[in-house]
């Protein structure tokens, strides 16, 4: 299986969209960072919508954003990263549930600790597309 087949999710978010053209010609590097870009803004956008009160948009967002942890968390390569990816493997675990507790309590601070878990796994991989 390629790896941008394994990546359904990156297809399932950027079909019709601007960035349909991009996920097709990307490596697999900018890929993983396309789907942290986009679970970014379903998080803010998540966050944003439960402290307007508007629960059928956060719940539309936060679904989104649960879906692609679980797409990142499939991407993890357990076998090239070792303990680390271990340790990533239970950052994602978390927010998968805590968005899961955030969806059923409409508490935007628990989406707003998910943020801040995901931020430096995102500065992270970043960084690593610089080098």
């Amino acid at each position: 299986m390629s790896y941008k087949k394994s990546l359904r999710g990156v297809f399932q978010y950027a079909k019709g969209s601007d960035r349909e053209a991009e996920v097709n010609n990307a490596s697999p590097h900018r890929l993983i960072q396309i789907l942290m870009e986009s679970l970014t803004g379903y998080l803010a956008a998540g966050k944003g919508a439960l402290e307007r009160k508007d629960t059928p948009a956060a719940t539309q967002a936060l679904t989104r954003a649960q879906a692609i942890i679980i797409e990142l968390r499939t991407c993890i390569d357990f076998e090239k990263g070792g303990e680390a990816m271990t340790t990533l493997d239970s950052v994602y675990d978390f927010m998968g549930r805590h968005l899961s507790e955030a969806r059923a309590g409409n508490d935007a601070k628990a989406v707003q600790e998910v943020i801040a878990a995901f931020r430096p796994i995102k500065e992270a991989w970043d960084a690593l597309g610089q080098e």
